[in-house]
C-alpha cells in the first residue's frame, strides 16, 4: 500500500462539465479515494494546489503516438501538457497487422512512422498489443485498428476493388482485433491504400464494426471548401448505412471563405447518426507531402507514383501545380531523405530560376522514395475558433509521443501544446472553465466508453493541476517541443509523471484493452 497523498487548496473541474468547486482529492492506491471539504483533517502527503484547478488527465482521442510508445515511452510531449490517456491507430494508420513487405508497409504508415530505425517487432495485432502491454509509458493508450494497414496486410498496395475473398480476410481480421481489445476502427481517405477502398468492402467492414460495438473515426477525403461538404456527407451515409457511431477526425476547413465550415455544421445538425468530432487549434496541419497530389494519382500508392516520376521526369511537378491548393509560402518541408538541407524551409524558398516550387518538391519525393512531410498553413483563425468552441467537438491533438530532443524531422507544436493552446484560446473567448474540462477529459473518453476522464470517488486517479491563468503552449514551427506553461503536476495511476512542470520519467502508463 502507497501513502496516501492529499491534493489540496486547489478548485477541482470534475470533468462533467460543472464549474469548479473548492475541495481536496484524496488519493491513495492510484485510485481517488474522497473529494474533501478544504481543511478535514487527514492523514496523508500534502500536495499543495492552492490557486491551481485539479482535474482529470486530459483524454487525447486523436493521437499518433502508435510508435512513440517504444521510442519514446516517457511521452514527454504528450505528459507535459497534462495528457494522460492516448488513442492510437487514427487515419488509417495503426502499426499491425504487418503486411508481407515491410518497406512497403512502412510506407503504408509514413505518417506516423517518427522513428525510421525503429524495429516492428510483431507480426500481427495480438503481438502489437501484447508488446505494447509489455512496454510501460507515461500514457495509458486505447487502440484503434487502421484500415489502410488492414486492407495492405490483405491486398498490398494493388488498386482497385477488394474481391470476396479479400474482403472476408479483412473482416475477419477485424472481428480478431476488435475481440483482442481494439476499441474500434479508423478510415484514412487522403491515404492509399485505403483511399482506394469501395462502398461493399468498407460496409462489410462496419457490420463487423457494429457486431461489437466499436467506434468509427474517420479522417475525410478533403477538407479545402470545395470539397469539404461531400467529405462530411460521404463519412455520415457510411455511418448511417452501418448504423455505427462516427468520430471526425480534426475536423477543420482549409482555404475557406466561411461557406464550408457552415455547411459542414449544417450537415452534422441535421443528420440522425451519432456522429461527433475532434479538432485541434492550430491553423496548419502536419501530413505528407503526397497529399498535395490529385487524389486519383494519390491513391495509386507510393510505388506507382515513384515509378511515374522515373518514366517521365517532371510529372509530378505538373500534378502538382494542376492541384495547388496552398500558396508554396504555407508549406514548410518537415522531413526528408536523412541530412536534408530543405527540412525547415518553405517550398516558396527553396525555389529557384531552375526550380519552382512544384519541382523542388518533386526532387524531394523521388530523393525520398516519398517519404516527405510538410506542414501547410491553410485555417483561418475564426474558422478554427469555431470549430474548436462548438459543442459537438472535443480537443484532440493529432500529434505523437516524443522526447523533448526528437530529432528525426521538424514535428508540429501541436504534439506538445495543443491541450494548453487550447484551453488558453476558449478560456479568453469566455467558455466557463467546467466545459472546457470536459472537452478534454469526459467528453472524448465517453465517446468510447472509456473510463477515465471522471474525477470522482473510486476512479482512477489520472490527474492534472494546472494554473488557468498561466496555461499558454509556448512551442511555434520553428522550435516545436518548447514544454507549455502552466500546468505543475500531472498523475497517472496515482504517480507523478511530471512533478512541478518537470517530467519524471515514471511509466505507470498501461495499455486499456476493450473488454466485451
Amino acid at each position: 500500500m502507497t501513502p496516501a497523498v492529499l491534493i489540496a487548496g486547489g478548485l477541482v473541474a470534475d470533468g462533467t462539465g460543472a464549474e469548479p468547486i473548492a475541495r481536496d482529492v484524496l488519493v491513495r492506491d492510484g485510485v481517488v479515494v474522497d473529494l474533501l471539504t478544504p481543511g478535514a483533517a487527514v492523514e496523508a502527503e500534502r500536495l499543495d494546489a492552492t490557486g491551481m484547478l485539479v482535474a482529470p488527465g486530459f483524454v487525447d482521442i486523436h493521437t499518433h503516438s502508435d510508435l512513440g510508445r517504444i521510442s519514446s515511452p516517457d511521452a514527454a510531449s504528450r505528459a507535459l501538457q497534462g495528457i494522460t490517456t492516448e488513442v492510437i491507430g487514427n487515419c488509417g494508420m495503426s502499426p499491425a497487422p504487418l503486411g508481407r513487405d515491410l518497406a512497403e508497409f512502412r510506407t503504408v504508415i509514413g505518417p506516423i512512422d517518427t522513428v525510421p530505425d525503429l524495429e516492428l517487432a510483431w507480426h500481427d495485432t495480438a503481438s502489437y498489443l501484447e508488446v505494447l502491454d509489455q512496454t510501460p509509458g507515461a500514457t495509458n493508450l486505447v487502440p484503434l485498428l487502421g484500415h489502410g494497414s488492414l486492407r495492405h496486410a490483405v491486398m498490398g498496395l494493388r488498386v482497385g476493388a477488394a474481391d470476396a475473398t479479400e474482403r472476408a480476410t479483412m473482416q475477419s481480421l477485424l472481428t480478431e482485433a476488435l475481440a483482442q481489445g481494439f476499441w474500434g476502427m479508423s478510415l484514412g481517405f487522403m491515404y492509399a491504400p485505403g483511399e482506394g477502398s469501395d462502398e461493399r468492402e468498407l460496409l462489410g467492414l462496419l457490420g463487423e464494426l457494429r457486431a461489437a460495438g466499436g467506434l468509427l473515426a474517420s479522417h475525410l477525403r478533403a477538407y479545402s471548401q470545395a470539397g469539404l461538404p461531400g467529405a462530411i456527407d460521404e463519412v455520415l451515409r457510411l455511418a448511417r448505412a452501418a448504423e455505427v457511431p462516427l468520430e471526425i477526425s480534426h475536423l477543420r476547413s482549409l482555404n475557406d471563405d466561411g461557406t464550408a465550415i457552415q455547411r459542414a455544421f449544417e450537415l452534422l445538425a441535421a443528420t440522425e447518426v451519432d456522429v461527433q468530432a475532434d479538432a485541434y487549434p492550430y491553423l496548419a496541419g502536419h501530413t505528407t507531402l503526397l497529399q498535395l497530389l490529385p487524389s486519383e494519382l494519390r491513391s495509386a500508392g507510393v510505388a506507382d507514383i515513384l515509378a511515374l516520376a522515373a518514366a517521365e521526369p517532371g510529372s509530378l511537378a505538373a500534378a502538382l501545380r494542376s492541384a495547388q491548393q496552398f500558396d508554396a509560402s504555407a508549406i514548410t518541408i518537415a522531413r526528408a531523405r536523412a541530412g536534408a538541407p530543405e527540412v525547415g524551409h518553405d517550398l516558396a524558398a527553396l525555389a529557384s530560376e531552375h526550380e519552382d516550387w512544384a519541382a523542388v518538391a518533386e526532387r524531394l519525393l523521388v530523393e525520398a522514395d516519398g517519404n516527405v512531410d510538410m506542414i501547410v498553413v491553410g485555417t483561418r483563425p475564426e474558422d478554427a475558433a469555431r470549430v474548436l468552441a462548438d459543442p459537438l467537438v472535443s480537443v484532440a491533438s493529432d500529434g505523437s509521443a516524443l522526447a523533448l530532443d526528437h530529432h528525426h524531422n521538424v514535428p508540429h507544436p501541436r504534439s506538445i501544446g495543443t491541450f494548453p493552446r487550447a484551453f488558453r484560446e476558449l478560456a479568453d473567448a469566455g467558455m466557463p472553465l467546467g466545459a472546457i474540462v470536459h472537452k478534454m477529459t469526459a467528453k472524448p473518453a465517453a465517446r468510447l466508453g472509456l473510463d477515465r476522464g471522471v474525477l470522482a470517488a473510486g476512479r482512477v486517479a489520472d490527474l492534472v493541476v494546472l494554473d488557468p491563468a498561466r496555461i499558454a503552449d509556448r512551442a511555434s514551427y520553428a522550435e516545436p517541443l518548447v514544454p507549455p506553461a502552466g500546468i505543475h503536476h500531472v498523475i497517472v495511476a496515482g504517480q507523478h509523471v511530471v512533478r512541478d512542470g518537470v517530467a519524471t520519467g515514471a511509466r505507470p502508463g498501461a495499455l486499456l484493452r476493450r473488454q466485451r
